[in-house]
């Protein structure tokens, strides 16, 4: 692909996953579509992260900007921080990352086809439907539910910080993701407002590649989160004069219950009914961000 005028900036958040952070910057560094810079932002990894990046020789490069952060603000911060630091160097686009994914190589220019259409546009990442469920209050508008339908390309309201490509001029709109999710729904909200602003769009052929399997682990960390950052999301709902009461607390109310049956049946961890109730009081008292 000829190189369009335009500067893109990638964003990596790592945490202790100094393996697969190298295999995600192997990705990166070999894109079709060469990338202006690649920043890295460490939350505060103690696995050593820095140096092994060191001994490679990484940090030293031009095109890499290393940023250790002085606390772990979790997904929704680190990317918060790190988008901050990419807009210093005035790109076109921000192109965000986890460590646990790689590119493949023509992941990027395969995105850009699309940026005619849309300021909020992710690729498809293996194994992983790339739609949400109705735990946010909202429903999809997508006009299919997947990509069996042989279309190339499908939009929803939603995204996904694990690869999303963004237009500096959206996020001057909607600002960065906000930090105190830390981590759940601090994505699926983000892409939702980013909807509110431009078509979000899927894409099949840019492909990202998954390095850890896709089932994430109930724990009552988890368990948590989810149901304080629900609080949250009402927040945003609210804001955006989307929030619809009576179903927004059924999806509630049913979320609780879900959870005390996986507590009664399948984990049968005491920690877990206290994960419910600390998550219930924390949002209702407006104590987010990292965990205590």
């Amino acid at each position: 692909m000829n190189k369009i005028d335009e500067k893109i900036i990638a964003v990596l958040l790592t945490h202790n996953r100094k393996e697969l952070l190298q295999e995600g910057l192997k990705g990166l560094l070999s894109q079709t579509y060469p990338l202006e810079k690649i920043i890295i932002v460490d939350s505060v990894s103690t696995d050593g992260t820095y140096e092994t990046l060191r001994e490679k020789g990484i940090i030293d490069r031009s095109d890499i900007r290393y940023i250790r952060l002085k606390e772990n603000k979790g997904p929704s911060g680190g990317f918060a921080e790190g988008i901050k630091f990419a807009l210093e160097e005035n790109p076109t686009w921000v192109w965000i990352l986890d460590d646990d994914i790689s590119p493949k190589e023509d992941c990027l220019e395969n995105l850009l086809e699309f940026r005619d259409i849309s300021q909020c546009i992710a690729p498809y990442r293996e194994k992983t439907v790339p739609f949400f469920n109705h735990a946010i209050g909202v429903s999809t508008h997508s006009k299919s539910l997947s990509f069996d339908t042989g279309k190339s390309f499908i939009f929803t309201n939603t995204c996904c910080f694990e690869g999303m490509l963004l237009h500096a001029d959206l996020i001057e709109k909607i600002g960065v993701p906000d930090e105190r999710f830390f981590q759940v729904y601090g994505d699926t909200m983000y892409g939702f407002v980013a909807s509110l602003y431009t078509n979000v769009v899927h894409v099949k052929k840019a492909v990202m590649h998954r390095l850890l399997p896709v089932k994430k682990p109930l724990t009552s960390r988890r368990v948590y989160l989810l149901v304080r950052n629900h609080f949250l999301v009402k927040e945003y709902l609210k804001k955006y004069d989307l929030l619809r009461p009576s179903f927004f607390i059924s999806i509630f109310v049913l979320m609780i219950l879900h959870y005390s049956i996986i507590m009664a049946f399948r984990t049968r961890l005491i920690s877990m009914p206290y994960a419910v109730i600390k998550g219930i009081m924390h949002g209702l008292s407006g104590k987010f961000g990292a965990p205590k």
